[in-house]
């Protein structure tokens, strides 16, 4: 009977490593499409986001100032578990552009592995744990279309929690 439980024991074990690999694929997949292709920009990142009828989960910021500075997010879900943001900023060192995409459920070091292998990146340039030690952010130069763009993963991986999200955001405007 124990050598049995130890078979099924390891059988489901290697079963959900592979879920979670397929899953760690499919939002770095996502990502690398959707944020990663090109430098991003808001009104593409919400036009494709409209293209796929996806529901917004929310869309907050503050109108601009008289100096032109102002903030806008919006995310929307992609499915039950990824949602997919895309943020704009002006403020006097200039105007900032970014895209992300998340996901609650998958594993920060296998996504980070995924990551490393889909965008031929290197181990990241910088890496740094939060002081309470629960979050990780690892942090890359990503080279696209002549741009360099800071690629950005954080997760709940010292934790030991599930948990992702990967964004790029790119400085498009230098302030005045």
């Amino acid at each position: 009977m124990v050598p049995h439980v130890l078979l099924v024991s390891a059988m489901a074990l290697w079963a959900g490593n592979a879920c979670a690999d397929e899953r760690s694929a499919s939002l770095v997949e996502v990502f690398r499409e959707t944020c990663a292709a090109e430098p991003p920009t808001f009104a593409r990142t919400e036009a494709r986001a409209n293209a796929q009828n996806l529901p917004a989960s929310s869309d907050v910021g503050t109108p601009r100032t008289e100096e032109g500075f102002f903030n806008h997010v919006k995310t929307w879900k992609l499915d039950a578990m990824t949602e997919l943001s895309a943020a704009e900023a002006r403020g006097p060192a200039g105007e900032v552009v970014s895209c992300g995409v998340a996901g609650p459920d998958a594993l920060g070091e296998e996504v980070k592995q995924d990551l490393m292998k889909a965008l031929g990146i290197g181990p990241a340039e910088r890496e740094a744990i939060s002081a309470d030690g629960v979050r990780r952010t690892s942090g890359w130069y990503l080279h696209v279309q002549s741009q360099t763009l800071i690629l950005l993963l954080m997760d709940v991986t010292p934790a030991g929690l599930p948990g992702a999200t990967l964004s790029v955001t790119y400085r498009s405007k230098a302030g005045p």
